[in-house]
Formats: C-alpha cells, sequence, structure tokens
C-alpha cells in the first residue's frame, strides 16, 4: 500500500494496488464526519485506492507524515484518458 499526500488540495490517496486500473469510482459523502470519501473500483469489482479529503482533519497525522508528497490530480486521473496535445 502506498499513501498520498496532496498538501494544497488537503487530499490523501490510500493505493492499494499498484497494477490495476480505475474502472469506477463510488463517491461517499458520509454527514456524521462531515467529508468525503472516493473508493476507486477496479475492472473485477477489487477496491483499488481510496481518496480522502479533508485529510488533516480525517487522518492521523502520524499516517499523513509517511505519505509521498505530490500532486494526486495527475495519479487519480483515468490512465485511458490520453495528456493533452500541445
Amino acid at each position: 500500500m502506498r499513501i498520498l499526500y496532496d498538501r494544497q488540495t488537503d487530499t490523501a490517496y490510500l493505493l492499494l494496488s499498484d497494477d490495476a486500473e480505475k474502472s469506477r469510482t463510488h463517491a461517499c459523502d458520509p454527514i456524521d464526519v462531515n467529508g468525503e470519501i472516493n473508493l476507486d473500483f477496479g475492472p473485477d469489482g477489487e477496491l483499488i485506492g481510496l481518496e480522502v479529503q479533508q485529510a488533516r482533519r480525517m487522518l492521523p497525522a502520524d499516517l499523513l507524515a509517511t505519505a509521498e508528497k505530490k500532486r494526486i490530480s495527475s495519479r487519480i486521473a483515468p490512465p485511458s484518458v490520453p495528456p493533452p496535445m500541445t
């Protein structure tokens, strides 16, 4: 498992599988925790990642301290989408 953290957007991504390609996302908006969590699933229905917004509030500080610091939005974009032509 890898943990990525984007300080600019305060979003963490827990990557459970490096090999699987994301095929669908299920958004969870639990009112009782006042945050948003997105679950990413592979083509076979296996859970491959979790995106946690408002990560500093939702996750333990020691977990975020060990996370890789990088822009998450480019990591969780669907891999089948080609980069824009310039």
